[in-house]
């Protein structure tokens, strides 16, 4: 591998030698560390050279590095020195490609939306029949894709892989390294338009994929699809297949290996689903396919990151899908994962046995991961796990969370980092989980109103700076306690004095790291310019006390009519900060661009930091143009809990204010306002979304139930799902009606409703 990339040698070249099985770029996924090689590949996000100490601590013994970092090995490993580290990991993975020979099968899958749904469900079908190898769970970026190739063995007899690309220009390497021999289309969709300069140059980049291809299946229903294949393939050497939907894609693409499928396996979903249980259990619900590779990778990169500090690991799996003359290995591989995980316990019974022999309590304080191939009856198990019964809940989508912070990291230069705004429980998504996600894709820090939620962060196992904005509290020990940064408000001496003393009786003997609020124009709090020189006195008084960033808020910044008292804000915040920096001896970061800042000033008023809050969970303050680059995150649904049938005339809850003019089916939904459904919905205030059409409440919004007018929806039955706001019922409708705006509807929702996370 070594001189297929190039590389210079430095360290223990003993290690040479060693049976290299596995790739990794992520440290925070690491597996079976004797059989890694670890590319320190330099991101957005982090440099990946930082973690190769922690790294070879728990094992990894060989490293690629960036010979021009010039670094010496930790004892017992091996540096492979490159040029380029990321030209290395594409050339080790071409080198994992050549497994499959230069006529291999590989099936190459790219489109807007589907990829994953149809390569599992190829997956399903080829398995029992071939050995196969595909890409793990929705691995199809620039670093997927090479990580991809590492599951190709050279028993490998078909190779499934998925592509996605945001820009121009990316697919040409992603075919190099796939080089399908089959092409599979499943759809041309909006998602990552803006790096294309049309829908019609998407559509042509996309294609890309298929320049090598024998055969290319695709999804017919867009006219756009057929016309480009047509024009860039209608040759001698390509067979077009157009085909209606994913079933059918799959059946034409199984009997170009000879396999006659009479029943297509069931679409699975790539989301895996987690919420807490009563019993202090986080409990993970795994939709993706059941089967050795998806369970590890489950586990390496998201389950493991997401389980408490403290909690055990117990994983409820069924019998996994293998690949052709494997399935007498599945309970071995089951056990050789569990080892590697460190799992305390594994349980291969029936959903059914389980929930008659065991109890959610038995579970306390544990992790457990829940797969099987009845996917019904493990939710069912899930359900049962999660011990709360109230059926509404929130689910909160951390991809799109994880794509929102992206999108405004994208927004700012390099240099300037971001903190995350997870006050008010996350705005009411749920704080500990999306503080878990933001620290995993590269957040510079997170900032809570209050000492209570940054001390309940740190108990939860998350190890970013918090800055606390209120740190005024009874017991403000607890600041230095957790490792909280405080803010400091006003030029008092006192709150100094008592910060002081409060580090003193925790130990703390550097440097007291506070953060310095600025008032700008906002009038809440904050210094005001006349206060600074008697401030700066006071500092030099009590020299402990370190500020570690200065900041202001911007009042206005969504206000388009109002960007002379904006601008006003920015000026005055330069010079009330150029007046402290020149009277520190030590730099201060500082920040005042706030979410709508962000996007209207991103690249004009730019300094160390910004702050990013509602823009995080999808909700812009700017309006529909900006709102469309956003994904919302919440998703607030329950069921239909009775329906019922009364005639014109009759009335519908208290006071009888729900007066129906036509005989009408009446829905009853387990959701009020003490779930945070404002009584001003009642009424036709709020239509929710029930089998996809939009359908107004009836009569009051009740404490702990609502009613729905479905009439006009045929067949409602119990337990059809409810969407009170999501993709299919904006939360911007709520807001508008109640005449507020869109996140203090959701930070509303009361803690009673369940929360429950996911990825897809």
């Amino acid at each position: 591998m070594a001189a297929a990339m190039g590389a210079e040698t430095a360290g223990d070249n003993s290690l040479l030698d060693t049976r290299i099985s596995r790739a990794l770029t992520d440290s925070r996924s690491i597996v079976d560390p004797a059989a890694t090689v670890f590319f320190a590949l330099s991101t957005d996000t982090g440099d990946g050279h930082r973690y190769i100490p922690a790294l070879a601590r728990q094992g990894v013994r060989v490293f690629v590095v960036d010979k021009a970092r010039k670094l010496a090995p930790p004892s017992g490993t091996v540096f492979l020195e490159v040029e380029n580290v990321y030209d290395a990991f594409y050339a080790a993975a071409d080198l994992q490609r050549h497994f499959m020979g230069a006529t291999g099968a590989v099936i190459g899958i790219t489109g807007s939306r589907g990829k994953t749904v149809v390569k599992e469900m190829l997956f399903a079908a080829l398995a029992p029949l071939f050995t196969v190898a595909r890409s793990p769970r929705s691995y199809n970026s620039a670093i997927g894709v090479p990580l991809s190739m590492w599951q190709i063995t050279d028993r490998t007899e078909i190779a499934v892989f998925e592509a996605g690309i945001s820009h121009g220009g990316e697919m040409e390497r992603l075919n190099g390294l796939i080089r399908p021999t089959v092409g599979v289309f499943t759809g041309l969709g909006d998602e990552h338009s803006r790096g294309f300069v049309s829908r019609e140059d998407k559509m042509r980049q996309k294609a890309l994929l298929f320049r090598d291809c024998e055969t290319i299946v695709y999804e017919d229903s867009d006219p756009l699809a057929g016309k480009i294949l047509t024009e860039l393939y209608s040759d001698d050497m390509t067979t077009l297949v157009p085909c209606r939907g994913h079933a059918e894609i799959v059946r034409v693409v199984a009997r170009l290996f000879g396999a006659h499928i009479t029943q297509i396996p069931a679409p699975v979903e790539g989301r895996i689903d987690f919420t807490e249980s009563a019993d202090n259990a986080m409990i993970a619900f795994d939709r993706f396919t059941c089967d050795l590779s998806g369970i590890e990778t489950a586990l390496a990169d998201t389950v493991r990151r997401r389980s408490p500090a403290g909690h055990r690991l117990t994983l409820i799996v069924g019998q996994p899908l293998c690949t052709a003359g494997k399935e007498e290995k599945a309970h071995a591989g089951l056990l050789k994962l569990a080892k590697e995980f460190g799992v305390h316990e594994l349980i291969t019974d029936a959903p059914e046995y389980i929930m008659a022999t065991r109890r959610p309590a038995d579970f306390y304080n544990t992790t457990v991961y829940i797969n099987g191939r009845d996917k019904e009856s493990y939710r069912q198990l899930y359900t049962w796990l999660s011990s709360r019964r109230n059926i509404t809940r929130m689910e909160v989508n951390l991809d799109r969370l994880a794509d929102n912070f992206r999108h405004y990291r994208q927004l700012l230069p390099p240099q300037t980092g971001l903190i995350a705004m997870i006050k008010a429980a996350a705005y009411g998504t749920g704080d500990l989980e999306v503080a878990r996600t933001l620290q995993s894709i590269g957040a510079d820090a997170v900032a809570v109103a209050v000492v209570d939620e940054g001390v309940a962060l740190r108990r939860g196992g998350v190890s970013l700076p918090i800055l606390v904005l209120d740190p005024w509290c009874e017991n403000m020990r607890a600041i230095f306690a957790h490792n909280l940064q405080p803010t400091i408000i006003s030029p008092d001496e006192g709150i100094l004095r008592t910060l002081e003393e409060c580090a003193d009786a925790e130990g703390v003997t550097g440097p007291i790291r506070v953060h310095l609020k600025l008032d700008t124009g906002m009038h809440r709090v904050g210094l005001h310019s006349d206060q600074l020189p008697a401030f700066v006195e006071l500092l030099r008084k009590h020299p402990r006390i370190h500020i570690e960033s200065m900041f202001s808020h911007l009042a206005t910044a969504d206000c388009l009519d109002r960007d002379d008292y904006t601008e006003g804000q920015l000026k005055t915040f330069r010079e009330m900060t150029d007046y402290m920096l020149e009277h520190l001896d030590y730099p201060a970061k500082r920040h005042i661009l706030n979410t709508a800042g962000i996007t209207r000033y991103g690249h004009e008023h730019v300094y160390e930091l910004a702050r990013l809050g509602v823009g995080l969970y999808g909700l812009s303050p700017l309006g529909d143009d900006d709102q469309a680059a956003l994904k919302p995150v919440a998703r607030l649904v329950s069921s239909v809990i009775n329906t019922a049938v009364y005639p014109a005339g009759a009335t519908v809850g208290y006071g009888c204010h729900g007066v129906l003019n036509r005989p009408s089916v009446i829905a009853t939904v387990p959701v009020g306002y003490a779930d945070g459904i404002d009584r001003r919905l009642g009424n036709g205030g709020a239509q929710f979304s029930i089998r996809g059409r939009l359908c107004p409440t009836v009569g009051n919004i009740c404490m702990d139930l609502c009613m729905v007018d479905v009439t006009d929806v045929p067949g409602v039955a119990v337990g059809d799902e409810v969407e009170i706001f999501g993709d299919n019922a904006p939360i911007q409708r709520i807001s508008d009606t109640l005449g507020t705006i869109h996140y203090e509807v959701l930070a509303r929702i009361s803690p009673r409703v369940k929360r429950v996370y996911y990825r897809e």
